[in-house]
């Protein structure tokens, strides 16, 4: 699993062990991980798009996703939950309309919805 937060004006990312990104623990992250804070992070600067273009300010959020394997055929990542911790000030309208934003600006998670061709060469 891994989680973005926000607060003081920055990002901050650790996984499930808790090691931050950026210091020498994170150099042991695995592939997996390093694509969930992909798609944490598109999502964090995602929700802060939509809040700036409203005006809105949030002191601290946090988003995290947690990838699960498929049981059977090729090795791949079948599914991700994306939990995203909002500020409880925010009314239940505004915290939907940020999560339906968020998911239509998120370029790794339109991605990951619809696929992309992947094309491997040798050199």
């Amino acid at each position: 699993m891994i989680e973005v937060s926000w607060s003081d004006r920055q990002y901050k990312v650790k996984n499930g062990d808790g090691a931050v990104w950026g210091t020498e623990a994170s150099a042991s992250w695995t592939p997996v991980e390093l694509l969930e804070c992909s798609l944490a992070f598109c999502v964090a600067k995602s929700l802060n798009i939509v809040m700036e273009r409203d005006g809105v300010e949030a002191d601290a959020f946090v988003v995290a996703v947690r990838a699960a394997k498929a049981a059977a055929g090729a090795p791949r990542l079948e599914s991700f939950e994306i939990d995203v911790e909002l500020p409880p000030l925010f009314e239940p309208d505004y915290k939907e309309k940020l999560l339906r934003h968020a998911s239509q600006l998120c370029t790794i998670g339109n991605t990951l919805k619809r696929g992309s061709e992947l094309r491997y060469e040798s050199g």
